[in-house]
């Protein structure tokens, strides 16, 4: 290898599609577009690049993975979306509906976003760096209503998709918030409250990862140069968690004894009962009820949730971690708008979830081409003749190819279509051109037919 070549590696966390991945993974996206149409949701497409002011601010938590991009000319940093969810909030800003001039955005709004999001996380299993997103949102409304149909939605996706195992776990971040003041956490030196309880949260998010041990043992962990805002609980506080965390039982009989730890305490009583009002909905709608569990474990690693939180685990692959998730968050507008937009949305990781459907078998990648008809090239001195074909087909609106296998050879073409998963192959080797008829083979039906010539467009069109 000559010394001026250049290594071809790929960045780590990043991925190559091939047809037969790509177009296995468009199969999802367009099953999972349809169900989000179905229930109302709007298309709408933001930008990858916001300014870094935008998306996070560089010295918060979430800001630190951010991937940052060079500065425009007039110096304003920018860096690569995380989310779909902040350029929601952006959004709604820059677009205020105007009653005179009938224009702007009108709330309650329902949109869906995709698109590529990038975080400068350690890639794992099914974790990537650059990945596909798929969000719907509500906004506008305060509504338990509007949560309600979120967790529907996520329920109803995985079950067009064709999904069963899975576990659709919601929690309250009021809850959490309360567990987080019972606490009795506050500023340490220079470190401040908040911090310490977002650290609080963190490591409470890590319970699917690392366990509920090693999460207890966390919190118990003293500040050090490297973890400056550890929790470093007391005994009391920590007992008070692990019992919070251990609570078991149906999904009400837990809400129950969630009740009594948090006896008298206002917030936590609120988020409890939007808990409870949701499960009446969700009744309603008969969701099935093995499907939903109160999990008060889940917290949601980002800032911005204030009311409930979800997160979807499908229980035969439960190593991907969550794959739909979603919450309120009724604050984020705010720091654009200066008054706060009520808002709650669920969102797909579509990348980590193919991930999981191809540990469990479900992915089908039979399909390695867009090709529907392929035109078998078996005599090179009829290419006129092959021409004119494809280009008949594609006049129907077919996705047809022109073989240009340098093998002529029935079998070799026949093979390189089949190995393509094209639907049909059109045969005119030089019996057919004796007899101005074309072979028409449908690949799947695994049925011939042998047709006039200048039949063939009428075959298609049928």
């Amino acid at each position: 290898m000559s010394k001026n070549n250049i290594k071809a590696v790929r960045p780590g966390g990043f991925r190559d599609l091939l047809p037969a991945d790509y177009l296995a993974r468009e199969k999802i996206i367009k099953n999972i577009e349809k169900t989000f149409r179905g229930f109302g949701f709007s298309p709408i497409e933001t930008p990858e690049v916001e300014f870094l002011q935008t998306l996070a601010g560089e010295e918060s938590e979430t800001g630190k993975n951010i991937f940052k991009i060079r500065s425009d000319k007039q110096g304003e940093k920018l860096g690569l979306r995380f989310d779909l969810t902040v350029p929601l909030a952006r959004i709604l800003a820059t677009n205020p509906y105007n009653s005179k001039a009938q224009t702007g955005i009108r709330l309650p709004w329902k949109r869906m976003a995709q698109g590529m999001v990038f975080r400068g996380e350690t890639p794992q299993g099914g974790r990537y760096r650059q990945f596909y997103q798929m969000d719907a949102d509500i906004a506008g409304t305060s509504s338990l209503l509007a949560d309600t149909e979120t967790i529907k939605l996520m329920e109803q996706t995985l079950t067009d998709l064709g999904l069963e195992k899975f576990i659709i776990k919601i929690n309250n971040r009021k809850i959490l918030n309360s567990l987080a003041e019972t606490a009795g956490i506050s500023d340490r030196g220079k470190i401040k409250k908040e911090e310490i309880i977002k650290e609080m949260f963190r490591v409470l998010d890590k319970i699917d990862k690392i366990g509920k041990e090693k999460v207890i043992k966390e919190l118990e962990a003293k500040p050090s140069k490297e973890k400056p805002a550890a929790p470093n609980l007391n005994k009391e506080t920590v007992a008070k968690i692990k019992k919070y965390l251990t609570l078991k039982g149906e999904n009400q009989e837990k809400l129950k004894k969630c009740g009594e730890i948090f006896k008298g305490v206002g917030e936590a009583q609120k988020g409890i009962g939007e808990l409870k009002e949701i499960l009446k909905y969700l009744e309603i709608l008969k969701i099935n009820k093995e499907k939903i569990e109160i999990d008060f474990s889940i917290s949601r690693g980002l800032d911005y949730y204030t009311g409930t939180v979800m997160e979807t685990v499908l229980t035969n692959a439960p190593q991907f971690g969550s794959v739909f998730s979603g919450g309120r968050y009724d604050n984020l507008a705010g720091k654009f708008t200066g008054q706060n937009i009520p808002m709650v949305g669920s969102s797909v990781g579509v990348d980590r979830l193919f991930a999981a459907l191809e540990y469990l078998g479900l992915i089908d990648k039979s399909q390695s081409t867009v090709t529907e008809v392929m035109v078998l090239r078996l005599a090179p001195d009829q290419d006129k003749k092959y021409l004119e074909i494809t280009r008949e087909l594609r006049k129907l609106g077919l996705n047809a190819e022109l073989s240009f296998l340098e093998d002529t050879t029935f079998k070799s073409q026949f093979n390189y279509a089949l190995n393509q998963g094209v639907k049909y192959v059109v045969i005119y080797g030089k019996e057919e051109i004796k007899k101005d008829t074309v072979q028409i083979k449908n690949l799947k039906a695994r049925q011939q037919t042998e047709v006039k010539r200048k039949e063939l467009k009428k075959y298609f069109s049928n």
